[in-house]
């Protein structure tokens, strides 16, 4: 399976999503900012990063822009996983480059493998298929 970074502050979130996915095969890092994920980002990079949007100091979108600025993770699946519904942040994440948006609580626990499996399946290649319809049915952008 494959390796995911999940940047939350919520240490709670980052434990459950991190335990579901380690029980499905996956092998599960946490960071709680996005200064600590492009730390871990730099030295050793993972199959698939899910993020939180809202974040104390830098945002999940603050992330992405870094991520996709940067020649070394500018192709890594990027999901913005968050409790945020509101149309204008879910297109300004898919803007910024998402490649999904997930709404906590909208995919079912078990489920997340499934999901994050179809970003997995062609690691370093590019996605295995178009990025999924978020809860909100807005096409990506």
């Amino acid at each position: 399976m494959g390796r995911v970074l999940i940047v939350d502050d919520s240490e709670d979130t980052c434990r459950a999503l991190g335990a579901i996915l380690t029980r499905s095969g996956h092998h599960a890092v946490c960071a709680n900012s996005v200064a600590s994920a492009m730390k871990q980002l730099r030295q050793e990079l993972p199959d698939a990063v899910i993020v939180d949007l809202m974040m104390p100091y830098e945002s999940g979108i603050d992330l992405l822009e870094q991520v996709r600025g940067d020649e070394r993770t500018k192709d890594l699946p990027v999901i913005v996983y968050s409790a945020v519904s509101e149309r204008r942040y879910v297109q300004e994440a898919l803007q910024a480059g998402a490649s999904d948006y997930w709404l906590k609580g909208s995919v079912p626990w078990a489920q997340l493998h499934e999901k994050l499996t179809a970003y997995l399946r062609n690691s370093g290649v590019g996605w295995a298929e178009p990025p999924t319809a978020h809860p909100l049915h807005m096409p990506p952008a």
